[in-house]
């Protein structure tokens, strides 16, 4: 299991504007050591899911659309790399080498850990982040 690049980098930059405020996406690329250009791309993406807005201008930049206790781990991930679907067995089919393998019983094993996963980050919050109080 991994974390696409992408969703780190988004998680990365949604805390730091909950911990600074408004940001540049120049400051933000400089101060988190990421892509100004890829990490724009991912700003965009958040704020056209609501998740961050933005100003233009001089004194423009980044913030955060809604509450740190209203922003979860998974909406940033679930937003950036649309789930982790990707603890799901390959689909096999009929043509498959292995017609006994197409319903598969381990399905149940991935279909349960994927909802584990999503379940623990929905209950991840930035205010919890922020404020070191992720419960274990």
């Amino acid at each position: 299991m991994r974390i696409s690049k992408k969703a780190y980098y988004g998680l990365r930059a949604i805390t730091a504007l909950a911990t600074e405020g408004e940001l540049s996406v120049h400051d933000m690329a400089l101060a988190e050591n990421m892509p100004e250009e890829y990490l724009h791309k991912i700003l965009q993406i958040l704020k056209r899911e609501g998740l961050v807005s933005s100003e233009k201008g001089a004194h423009g930049g980044y913030t955060l659309a809604r509450p740190l206790a209203a922003i979860s781990v998974w909406d940033i991930v679930s937003t950036l790399d649309g789930g982790w679907k990707s603890f799901a067995p390959p689909r096999l089919t009929h043509a498959s080498p292995y017609p006994k393998l197409t319903h598969c019983q381990t399905n149940q094993v991935w279909r349960e850990l994927e909802q584990k996963i999503e379940m623990t980050l929905s209950a991840m919050t930035l205010d919890q982040i922020t404020t070191n109080t992720l419960h274990s």
